[in-house]
């Protein structure tokens, strides 16, 4: 028993011992809250156990007895409350006739332990922290108690966050759900409630709470908790799909100086469908002076590469997001090779005629590809060519006919016609003629020419043989590469040579001069 308890049960017992007093003494009706009569003596007694706190007493009088309080009684005995929350106690007087009075708001109530819960006034006791106190009520000198048990805190309310949310078609958006405790704390419930969505026509939402737009509309998002007695909800609006990236195609290409390649923009809306914006989006270089990037109508996405580097073409979606993609140019690439003969190709059996190939690159500059080509005729029976250095391209004819000469460079090859006939040779003629050199030295080209029957002409300068008169003068080369280059001696004095060429039978020559002084 607490020590309000033994303060209510000797005051209590004070009671019943004046009240015999009076009785012996003739009194009437004291200390008691009402009366009771009867015919005759009488003598009242009471008892308490458990919350309550009595002491026996009793009265008599001619004009009948007098009830007097013997225990208050605090109810619930042993309630068990939640953290954070109230319970409401109540004080009941009770008398030596058994009757009872509830003095709830006359009692002085008290908390044994006023950490664990506070009591007020009026009985309502509030859950401070875990544990146990007594709760106790004393009126007119007697006490009662009750036993309190504060237990951990509940969940009393729950909300979903965002409580109002619009996502595009196809997109995602997370829901929370936040339990608010008896106590007043929060904490994240989204894992333990059971989420729902009113339309999953219109949007979907999973056991994490991830809602995914399905379709235009308004969907509502609903929330219950597994073990708690309490939901929530939200509202989602589904709009329509909007894009979510742009990829640039062709990715990370290569190209050579002077060419242009057709780029496209394919942009994935958030519902995952895609569609071509090569003509919607606006296209960009970051480096200009390596590649451009056409906006034009037409040719939108069209990109011409400058100069060998690097750049980054990119494409912008309105009011959205960018797609880019790198570029390497290179320099300049072998695009064509034109193969070209004199004479229109015509070549008499037995005789050679210089082809010659000349590659032309991405950036429109040209270049001699003869001595670097690879030849080939596709009927050596009529045609052959050289790849030897010096005379690459020189093609033979073998016997009378037509056939294909080829000159190839990488992955580029060009062609021309060759026509094999069966004309003779008629004469030689000396280019230039009788030319003069100074005593300095020097070297001079001279080229044999002849002429056939059938009134065609042939460069045979590689065919011709080459001779010098006068060895002091000028010498003359019979040399692969170099037929018909005469070297003038450095002199002191001045000098002619004859120099002469001959090939089957015909031959030419000419007077080359050494001047004194020149």
């Amino acid at each position: 028993m607490n020590l309000n308890s033994v303060r209510g049960l000797g005051s209590a017992l004070m009671l019943s011992f004046m009240s015999l007093a009076l009785s012996g003494c003739g009194g009437g009706d004291g200390g008691g809250h009402h009366n009771s009569s009867s015919s005759g003596g009488s003598s009242s007694s009471s008892s308490s156990s458990g919350a309550s706190s009595s002491s026996g007493s009793s009265s008599s009088s001619s004009s009948g007895t007098s009830a007097t309080l013997t225990a208050v009684q605090v109810t619930p005995a042993n309630p068990s409350i939640a953290l954070g929350t109230t319970q409401q106690f109540t004080a009941t007087a009770i008398y030596s006739d058994s009757s009872k009075q509830d003095v709830t708001a006359q009692a002085s109530w008290s908390a044994v332990d006023p950490t664990v819960a506070s009591i007020s006034a009026s009985g309502l006791a509030k859950a401070l922290k875990q544990g146990s106190t007594g709760i106790g009520a004393t009126y007119q000198g007697l006490s009662g108690s009750a036993t309190l048990a504060v237990t951990p805190a509940v969940i009393s309310s729950l909300a979903v966050t965002p409580g109002s949310a619009s996502i595009a078609k196809g997109t995602t958006r997370q829901f929370t759900a936040t339990a608010t405790l008896s106590d007043g704390t929060t904490q994240n419930e989204t894992a333990n409630v059971t989420w729902s969505s009113t339309a999953t026509a219109v949007a979907t939402i999973d056991a994490n709470g991830l809602a995914t737009g399905v379709a235009t509309g308004s969907a509502t998002i609903k929330a219950v908790h597994k073990t708690a007695a309490v939901s929530a909800t939200a509202s989602l609006t589904v709009t329509p799909a909007v894009v979510a990236s742009v990829a640039v195609t062709p990715a990370n290409a290569s190209l050579a100086k002077g060419t242009t390649r057709q780029y496209a923009a394919t942009a994935t809306f958030t519902d995952s469908t895609t569609q071509d914006v090569t003509k919607t989006v606006t296209w960009s270089s970051s480096a200009t002076g390596v590649a451009t990037v056409s906006n034009a109508g037409g040719s939108n996405g069209l990109v011409a590469a400058v100069a060998p580097g690097s750049a980054t073409i990119s494409a912008a979606y309105p009011n959205g997001p960018t797609g880019s993609t790198g570029l390497t140019v290179t320099t300049a690439a072998l695009v064509s090779i034109q193969v070209t003969a004199a004479n229109s190709g015509h070549v008499p059996a037995g005789y050679v005629l210089q082809f010659h190939a000349t590659g032309t690159y991405s950036d429109s500059s040209t270049k001699d590809l003869t001595g670097s080509a690879t030849w080939s005729t596709f009927d050596p029976s009529v045609a052959t060519v050289s790849n030897s250095a010096g005379i690459a391209g020189l093609v033979t004819g073998v016997k009378s006919g037509s056939t294909t000469v080829l000159a190839s460079f990488g992955s580029v090859s060009g062609f021309s016609a060759v026509t094999v006939g069966n004309a003779t040779l008629t004469g030689l003629a000396i280019t230039p003629a009788n030319p003069t050199i100074g005593n300095v030295g020097g070297t001079i080209q001279f080229t044999a020419t002849g002429s056939f029957n059938d009134g065609e002409s042939l460069d045979l300068t590689d065919m011709a043989t080459w001779a010098s008169s006068n060895s002091s003068v000028a010498t003359i080369s019979n040399s692969a590469g170099s037929q018909g280059l005469a070297t003038v001696k450095s002199a002191l004095v001045g000098g002619t040579s004859t120099i002469s060429a001959t090939l089957n039978g015909a031959n030419a020559s000419t007077t080359l001069t050494r001047k004194l002084g020149g």
